[in-house]
Formats: structure tokens, C-alpha cells, sequence
């Protein structure tokens, strides 16, 4: 059915529909000009947002519009979470081709539906428009955090660990067989991460109360770029052993089979929404030594924070080079 035959207002209904937004701290969610939210005391509000454009961010050709839905909102969720936050309302806006079917919209709203309780985020409004030719989809979160507990990308110092959680460049390898039109069979759980990321909500909590997380980012854009960040917030240089950092197995098979480096996922496969995070090296240790069986927070170290006159370098082997910045810019690609 065409978006025309049910206008802005059936598509709202039907959208509302989908969505439920009951929760003790939803005042008033969809259907009216705005959401009334009662926020929890002693708790600092997070607020982020991210757009996604047709053509720039996803590709109808190979994106479901259910998956599609689930990636629009866990992207805003892990910038929340990796602030040290717990995800808690967000809205959606929308602004759709005519070309589009109201079915189309509703199994994106399944997807967003599906994240929004996975990680307990409640929708609770937001806005649809007609666009001229592509798909536009910006969704902002509000999030909580304990007063104190804010982790931003300047916190880390010098003499620290920096550590990645789970393991790298899938989520390049799952864009680039889906843009090749390769089988999917061998690289299901890559095309699986690019097309619907989860994120680390329950780890991070875990990451903070156990090791006293200094420092941190997603990796939405590379290793490469995001080690830059929190290099320059918190005004610090670093090494990072290239051995040490983990790879996804579908990466390698994939990376052989191209005949390229590993070096190029490692450091440049964005949209991979794990952790990257620094912790003080008595912080780490204490943590070891008082485990009687290592809980398994999946976590690797792979690096160190050293003096800003220092650089970023990589160590390769016995090698030492400056690390490229190759992450993930949208205005130099």
C-alpha cells in the first residue's frame, strides 16, 4: 500500500500502533506535540542523536527495513553506553520518498520496536515528513548516568591501558560482501554485525564496576580514528601492539581471500560499536589478582598511554610506525 493512500496521519496511527511506550517514567508518550518524561533523582541525563541517510549510511539493495529500523536506534543507544549510560526514551524522525510502502515503514518500525526492547529504550515520539527522492532516518536517545560516573574520551592519563572489547573488522567485512554480492553463507555473523550491531550495554555496567573505567568511545568510525580521539581529548599520546588487538576469524578468511591486510580491518572497519577504553594499570592488577575465576568481561589489552610528545604509534613486530588516522570521515571520503 503507497504511503498517499493513508497520509501523515493513518501512518502515525499505524506507527503508534506498533510501539509501545508504557513505563513508570513516561508521562505522556506518542500522540501528542511532546513527550512528558519524569527523570530519576540523583541521575545526569545524556542526550545524543544520529541521522542516517539513504545512499551515505545504508543501501535499500542489501539493508531489510526491519534491520534497518534495529541499526537506527542501536547506534544513538551505545553512544549512550559508551558515556557509562543506561539508555531510557527516544524518538524517531522520519522523512520518506513517496516510492516508500507503508509496509516498508512498518517493518522498520519492528526493527526499531525489536531494539527498543532488547535494551529497555522506549519510544516516545518523534515525526514523519516526505522527502524528494531518499530516505532520511535521525533518531535521538536520552539517556541516564550516575552523577560521577560519566565516561568521556578525556579522562584517560599517561601510564594507562588501553583495551578493545571483542574482537575487530567484521563489520567491514559484512559491507563489503554484501556491496560485492558475494555468498553470505561463510560470513553470516560479519553481514549479521554490519547489518544489525549490538551493543554493550550489560558489559560496559560490568567494565565500570569492576576495573574503573578511565576513559572511553565506541567504534563507530575505526580503531584507527576513535585511538585518535581519545589520544587528543585527553591530550596524550599512545602505542598500540598490533598483535594484541583481536580479530573476528570470518575477517581473516575474508581478508585472505582478497589479498589484502589484516592491518586495513583492524584499524579501519567502522560501525563495529565495541569499546575502546583505558584503565589504570593497579586498577587492572587488583582486579586480576581478587578474581578467584576470572569473570569474562571479553575484553583485550592492546595498548599503553604514553607522554603527548610521544605520538600514536603502532608496534608491528619489532617495528615501530606512526599510526594513520584512516578512520571514517564523511567529509574526506
Amino acid at each position: 500500500m503507497k504511503l498517499a493512500r493513508v497520509g501523515e496521519f493513518g501512518l502515525i496511527d499505524r506507527i503508534q500502533r506498533l510501539i509501545v511506550d508504557e513505563s513508570p517514567d513516561v508521562v505522556l508518550g506518542i500522540g501528542d506535540d511532546a513527550a512528558v518524561l519524569h527523570p530519576q533523582k540523583d541521575r545526569l541525563i545524556l542526550f545524543t542523536i544520529d541521522a542516517l541517510v539513504e545512499g551515505i549510511h545504508f543501501n535499500l539493495r542489501y539493508s531489510p527495513f526491519e534491520s534497518l529500523g534495529w541499526k537506527a536506534l542501536a547506534i544513538n543507544i551505545s553512544d549512550i553506553v559508551a558515556m557509562g549510560g543506561i539508555p531510557r526514551h527516544g524518538v524517531v524522525s522520519l522523512a520518506l520518498p513517496a516510492s516508500w510502502k507503508v509496509e516498508d515503514v512498518e517493518s522498520l518500525y519492528r526493527g526499531l520496536r525489536r531494539c527498543s526492547e532488547a535494551y529497555d529504550c522506549v519510544l516516545v515520539g518523534g515525526d514523519t515528513t516526505r522527502s524528494l527522492d531518499r530516505c532520511c532516518i535521525s533518531v535521538s536517545v536520552i539517556g541516564e548516568v550516575e552523577e560521577g560516573n560519566v565516561k568521556s574520551r578525556k579522562g584517560a592519563q599517561e601510564g594507562e591501558l588501553l583495551c578493545v572489547t571483542g574482537e575487530l573488522g567484521g563489520a567491514r567485512v559484512g559491507w563489503e560482501v554484501l556491496e560485492s554480492d558475494t555468498d553470505r553463507g561463510p560470513f553470516l555473523k560479519a553481514v549479521n554485525r554490519f547489518l544489525e550491531p549490538k551493543v554493550k550495554l550489560r558489559e560496559v555496567q560490568e567494565l565500570i564496576a569492576e576495573l574503573n573505567v578511565t576513559s572511553m568511545i565506541d567504534i563507530s568510525d575505526g580503531l584507527a580514528s576513535e585511538v585518535g580521539h581519545i589520544c587528543r581529548q585527553s591530550g596524550l599520546g599512545c602505542i598500540l601492539w598490533e598483535e594484541k588487538v583481536p580479530v573476528a576469524e570470518e575477517t581473516v578468511i575474508w581478508a585472505d581471500r582478497r589479498g589484502e591486510s589484516i592491518s586495513r580491518y583492524i584499524f579501519t572497519s567502522g560501525e563495529e560499536y565495541e569499546l575502546l577504553f583505558t584503565v589504570k594499570k593497579n586498577d587492572y592488577e587488583r582486579w586480576k589478582a581478587t578474581q578467584p575465576i576470572q569473570k569474562d568481561l571479553n575484553f583485550t589489552i592492546v595498548g599503553e598511554m604514553v607522554k603527548r610528545d610521544k605520538g600514536i604509534h603502532v608496534k608491528r613486530g619489532g617495528e615501530i610506525v606512526p599510526l594513520s588516522s584512516f578512520g571514517w570521515d564523511h567529509f574526506h571520503q
